[in-house]
């Protein structure tokens, strides 16, 4: 009979630890996912971020990682711009730039190999100004199909860059304000030559628009200078 119960007693101590080793593993396995669906969120997840609560440039560099090179950024001597995005959104935010700030900047090296990390140690606690939605001021694929049979001058007037053309299918990568657009143009003539003194502007400015897309962000960092 003793036999018995120690033998019954060895089993329900033998349960009891499987049940609490059955616990302890489902719920680390549970923070862990949550902690994955929480990281995924801030990254990816629709709505999750809320650019109402960016106070300070530190808020920014919160959400966007340090070595996300699709960021853009530009500061003066009042001002500073960073445009970045969040779940395919563009945001734009300036800050009130200080003379502090401004002349620590300044005095960085840029051979430094942690530049950005010490930039982003002296702009975090500058406050923000405003948070601009770019994806607000992209044009639709329906206005931009309006250009069609227009000149590059008609469409864009004189404020627009390049950064690629290609004169084999007559074809040109455009920024214009904040956006860049790939282009087809219309072109019957003799075919360009890429010579030395080719000047692109004057090649192309009168020439129709064939077709165009928006690529993605163009040079929308701009700072207030007074």
């Amino acid at each position: 009979m003793k036999k018995f119960l120690c033998m019954l007693c060895v089993l329900m101590i033998a349960l009891a630890m499987l049940t609490a080793c059955g616990k302890t593993s489902g719920g680390e396995a549970g923070n862990t996912d949550n902690t994955a669906s929480g990281s995924e969120g801030t990254s990816e997840t629709e709505g999750a971020f809320d650019p109402a609560q960016l106070k300070t440039l530190a808020d920014v560099f919160a959400v966007v990682p340090i070595d996300d090179y699709n960021t853009q950024m530009a500061y003066s001597e009042i001002d500073y711009c960073h445009v970045f995005s969040v779940d395919g959104v563009y945001y734009r935010v300036h800050a009130k730039m200080t003379k502090e700030v401004y002349d620590a900047l300044d005095a960085l090296d840029y051979m430094d190999d942690d530049l950005d990390a010490k930039q982003r140690e002296l702009l975090g606690p500058l406050e923000i100004t405003s948070v601009e939605n770019l994806n607000e001021l992209m044009p639709t694929q329906e206005e931009m199909d309006q250009w069609v049979g227009k000149t590059l001058s008609e469409v864009f007037g004189e404020d627009w860059d390049y950064w690629f053309y290609n004169l084999e299918d007559m074809t040109a990568a455009v920024n214009y304000k904040e956006f860049s657009y790939d282009l087809a143009f219309e072109y019957d003539g003799e075919p360009m030559q890429n010579t030395d003194d080719f000047d692109f502007y004057e090649a192309f400015k009168d020439l129709k628009i064939k077709s165009v897309t928006l690529s993605g962000l163009g040079d929308a960092a701009f700072v207030d200078y007074e």
